[in-house]
């Protein structure tokens, strides 16, 4: 089982937004919040151009993203990142039962410990495999970080799922066949994950803990051929 990072293990989507939003009117760019929002989960390299076009992505896209990650880095050292609940419970369980993890970002390593410093835990200890944005030639929604993961785990792609918060990724668990679970953490609605092909929503990992069972069945249930729609209740 693979898992994302923001929006799914740790609160960080709101300080993520704040950090772009803040870089754009540095460079001179008013950029609302709400503008912002359905971008996080990409990476900086489509969301700079989704968002100002890709002129600007030309003129300015590296320096855009070593200023949004200069501000995200002082946002990570004032602030204490939320772990969402049962984080380590769920990784936990999932090592009794035989399941293999890994976690997949598209952030860098000193961005990733920088979370991970503010939050106060070592996911790294916890999971078997992390894989970073130098492990992914294109981010999200291409599946280059997916794949990464897969083939870390040594693993076809039919034998995994991914548990992520937006809708990038599922389109890149789609592209290369690995099982969707969307967590509605990060802000994305259940509707949205399901058309992104999410087998299951939960409303976050504990939820998804407490019905690990029914989860790991969904997952296995999706790999058939003969599998067209699973429906499962957030409530």
């Amino acid at each position: 089982m693979i898992f994302d990072l923001d929006g799914t293990l740790v609160d960080t989507n709101p300080y993520h937004v704040e950090a772009w939003r803040r870089t754009f009117q540095r460079f001179g760019y008013d950029v609302p919040v709400e503008r912002i929002i359905p971008e996080i989960g990409k990476g900086g390299d489509k969301l700079v151009p989704s968002i100002l076009g890709e002129d600007v992505e030309k003129r300015l896209g590296e320096a855009l993203r070593k200023a949004q990650k200069e501000e995200f880095l002082a946002i990570a050292k004032r602030e204490r990142f939320r772990v969402f609940p049962e984080v380590p419970e769920l990784l936990q369980a999932l090592r009794e039962r035989g399941v293999r993890t890994a976690l997949a970002t598209s952030s860098d390593d000193k961005h990733l410990d920088a979370t991970l410093a503010s939050a106060g835990i070592d996911l790294r200890r916890l999971v078997d495999v992390v894989v970073t944005k130098s492990d992914a030639p294109s981010s999200k929604p291409a599946p280059d970080l997916v794949v990464a993961a897969v083939e870390e785990l040594d693993l076809a792609p039919a034998e995994c799922a991914m548990v992520g918060d937006t809708i990038y990724d599922g389109l890149a668990c789609q592209s290369v066949g690995v099982v969707f679970l969307g967590v509605l953490s990060g802000g994305t609605s259940e509707t949205a994950l399901r058309q992104a092909a999410a087998r299951g929503v939960w409303r976050n990992v504990a939820h998804l803990l407490s019905d690990l069972d029914r989860a790991l069945e969904i997952a296995s249930l999706a790999r058939s051929p003969n599998e067209t729609h699973i429906s499962h209740s957030t409530t």
